[in-house]
């Protein structure tokens, strides 16, 4: 069985979105995260990722949490007075979190989409396709327009699991370490309808199809480190660092030259408009061309929680993605900077069966107009969440949560105009045994 496809054992589907985190993370890894997003520095079952030395803290016992997202997305990207949507959801973007807390000893797992974009359908294409034709003096010359197609489909996930041991070191001080396998995947297809009418027709008119099918597709390992320090039942300091994951995408395509060979009918006519489709680095990287190292970034994550009164709780944490010493042999980071995200947050407990929670994050990507593609762009952002947690028994707590993310809209150097909102709800049960 492939890696990637063990993860149906949860019985839901796949389908990640990108809306915290920078560059391909994706920060938001259970339904608790949508609801005050400053998690690092909990103490809970969320812990098996956000903050694993913290586990050993929780009562013994073995903890079961199932997550469940669900995000409403809106993107859009505009160039020259022409709009580009898409508005494809993604219902079912689960995660797990399991636990075993014996003395002083914890034992972590999860499971979930660790990064990617997500899945996005682009009606009538995308923005590069004007673009070029506006751009490109070849397509002056011949008289060339874009004028449609079909939908542009794009997806990218990268499936990880983690698991790793957390120990106490003394009555203040914990540890923990792990490992994280990802495995990850990114596709691209669609069609798209060029129309040239070389000098007035007198050297020849006809249509060029855009044609593409494109998968890459990688596998990679980081380590996982983590501190703890909890002098009282009131204090808490966490620290996590994550590894640079090594990713060596193989990437297969075939169809794009053929079909403008094909449409054209003239292997000429059809190289001419594949040299210049392929020079536009929203196209590269999903050809042979774009195969080679995108690799994911450390990170490290610090984050505190202080009860400052009987049922109050605030919350505060920050991560930071090294992104300009990640390893790249396609150019997508030159011109990043390091990106970093800092939340705060705050749980009330309103009585013994309810606990309230709302949080607030910032997110600045790191990426600025130099960086952006239609199919690669990440914005900084501003994140509102909240949510409350039911205790039904002893054994069993639910959670519902609700996020909003708000974009920066932003252009790249071509003066295409990116946009995006997303809206999530979170739903987890979390047993103990």
């Amino acid at each position: 069985m492939k890696f990637k496809q063990k993860l149906m054992i949860l019985g839901t589907i796949l389908s990640a979105t990108s809306f915290a985190g920078s560059i391909d993370y994706l920060s938001q890894q259970d339904a608790e995260y949508l609801a005050h997003p400053a998690m690092v520095g909990k103490i809970g079952v969320s812990g098996a990722y956000y903050n694993p030395a913290g586990l050993v803290w929780l009562e013994d016992g073995t903890y079961i949490q199932v997550n469940n997202q669900t995000h409403l997305k809106d993107y859009s990207m505009e160039y020259n007075g022409e709009k580009f949507k898409s508005d494809k959801a993604s219902p079912a973007v689960p995660s797990v979190q399991i636990v075993k807390k014996a003395g002083d000893t914890a034992y972590f797992f999860h499971a979930g989409a660790i990064a990617g974009g997500g899945s996005v359908a682009y009606g009538g294409g995308i923005a590069t396709f004007p673009e070029i034709v506006g751009s490109n003096p070849l397509f002056g010359l011949i008289g060339a327009e874009y004028v449609g197609g079909s939908t542009i489909h794009g997806q990218s996930y990268y499936v990880a699991f983690q698991g790793g041991i957390a120990r106490k070191f003394n009555e203040a001080w914990s540890g923990a370490v792990g490992l994280r396998l990802v495995d990850a995947e990114r596709k691209f297809k669609g069609e798209g309808n060029f129309e040239y009418n070389n000098l007035g027709g007198k050297l020849g008119s006809g249509k060029a199809k855009f044609d593409i099918d494109s998968e890459r597709t990688a596998f990679g390992a980081s380590g996982i480190f983590g501190l703890n320090y909890h002098p009282n039942n009131k204090f808490n300091l966490a620290m996590r660092y994550e590894t640079e994951t090594k990713l060596d995408f193989d990437n297969k395509e075939s169809k794009l030259r053929k079909g403008f060979i094909e449409s054209t009918g003239s292997s000429v006519l059809g190289d001419k408009f594949y040299d210049v489709v392929l020079g536009n680095p929203a196209i590269k990287q999903w050809m042979s061309e774009g195969s080679g190292r995108r690799n994911l970034p450390a990170v490290a994550a610090l984050g505190a929680s202080y009860k400052v009164a009987e049922k109050t709780t605030l919350l505060a944490s920050g991560n930071y993605y090294f992104i300009k010493e990640a390893g790249d042999d396609l150019g997508n980071f030159d011109h990043y900077d390091n990106g970093y995200e800092v939340a705060v947050g705050v749980d009330y407990e309103l009585n013994e069966k309810w606990t309230l929670m709302t949080g607030y994050q910032y997110t600045n990507t790191g990426a600025n107009e130099k960086t952006y593609t239609d199919t690669d762009y990440v914005l900084d952002a501003d994140m509102y969440s909240m949510g409350a947690k039911y205790k039904y028994n002893s054994q069993l707590d639910l959670m519902g949560t609700y996020s909003f993310v708000q974009y920066k809209t932003d252009k790249n150097l071509k003066d295409i105009t990116y946009k995006k909102r997303v809206s999530a709800i979170g739903l987890a049960a979390i047993y103990k045994f």
